[in-house]
């Protein structure tokens, strides 16, 4: 795996977060690196920076004042970690897609493959500019599609694209629109008697996605049951559902996407609940919970990859009570189960259909 590049003369080491085997993943994309050859000799005091994944604009722009936009847990990390790496500080301007910015001279964009997120990024930066404000976009080719121009023009009236460069490009926005048509950037999903409520951005934003729908189909929670996680919990639906059924339960929501926690506080409102932004287990008491209920992400932006969900499968396993249940819905075709039963003392199919399993794994010692 590749953790060196040169940008500008300097050799910075980048290393993923969370770790991968997969030996094509880089933490950088030339998306990236094209965004940041498009400003070396500009004059700039103040950048903000969106969808900066593993921190290489913050590793190159060191000699900047840099405010990062963030949008994970995870993603806070790996900046941290690679600027650690190279010997930088590790304190970060950190302010989140809700946050007001107070001035935006240029903001570079990594392209997020949600195209509402990219809205959100957008009109967020609206708010904080000025005439002379500028957006620099990056985005690999092949992943690009006319609407990110569409929803640009919204906001900007002048856009251009650059040529290519190893199969990236990129978008610059200027000239700010004095008047713009501001949205609340919120989704409603109806859900039976309830209107849920998201962020752009969160998953399945049109409605609740077909792999949740089988799940909460032949959820049953025990009466006693009474401490729960929803493990990747996105808008909350799981969770509510979980509080619907046993009302004495008290449920934890954890999520590594700040806007799935925040859209999951208005679904959850009044409920007894605890929301936790983060991408992993490791700061969750051993024995906690009776039952954790969960449909585990395996696409991360263009990528599809299962070693964060299997290393979900372990801190799962350490924070269930003995005798405590994991239940899950996941695609067939992931074969969950093969790694399952190497933590759980049983693993069961509870459920299946032509696309996805409900699978059951109890914990004993």
């Amino acid at each position: 795996m590749d953790t060196t590049v040169k940008i500008n003369s300097k050799t910075y080491q980048l290393q993923r977060y969370p770790k991968t085997f997969d030996k094509s993943l880089r933490a950088w994309s030339n998306a990236e690196l094209l965004v940041l050859d498009y400003i070396t000799d500009k004059n700039i005091e103040h950048v903000h920076l969106f969808n900066d994944r593993f921190g290489v604009w913050n590793c190159a722009l060191q000699n900047k004042k840099v405010t990062t936009v963030w949008t994970y847990a995870s993603q806070q990390t790996a900046i941290r970690q690679n600027l650690k790496l190279n010997n930088f500080s590790t304190e970060v301007d950190f302010k989140t897609p809700l946050d007001d910015l107070q001035h935006v001279e240029v903001a570079l964009i990594k392209i997020p493959k949600s195209l509402e997120l990219f809205e959100l990024f957008l009109q967020q930066i609206h708010k904080a500019s000025h005439e002379e404000t500028v957006v620099v976009c990056g985005f690999m080719t092949k992943y690009f599609s006319s609407s990110f121009i569409k929803v640009a023009e919204q906001y900007f009236e002048e856009i251009t694209q650059s040529k290519a460069w190893k199969k990236a490009r990129l978008l610059i926005l200027k000239a700010p629109k004095k008047e713009i048509q501001k949205k609340n950037l919120i989704n409603t999903i109806q859900w039976k008697d309830k209107a849920l409520q998201q962020y752009y951005g969160v998953f399945s934003s049109g409605n609740v996605d077909i792999g949740t729908q089988f799940f909460l189909e032949s959820l049953v929670v025990k009466p006693e049951e009474l401490r729960v996680l929803d493990l990747a919990s996105g808008n909350g639906i799981i969770a509510y559902e979980v509080a619907k059924k046993n009302q004495q339960a008290e449920v934890t929501l954890l999520d590594d996407f700040n806007l799935a926690i925040e859209s999951s506080k208005i679904n959850l409102e009044g409920n007894k609940t605890e929301f936790l932004c983060d991408d992993s287990l490791e700061n969750i008491k051993e024995n906690s919970f009776d039952l954790v209920v969960s449909n585990p992400p395996f696409h991360f932006e263009h990528e599809n990859n299962i070693e964060v969900a299997l290393k979900l499968f372990t801190g799962v396993e350490n924070c269930l009570k003995n005798d405590g249940r994991f239940l899950l819905v996941a695609n067939s075709h992931l074969n969950y189960s093969t790694h399952l039963i190497k933590l759980f003392t049983s693993v069961s199919v509870l459920q299946q259909n032509k696309k996805f399993q409900i699978i059951e794994c109890i914990k004993k010692r």
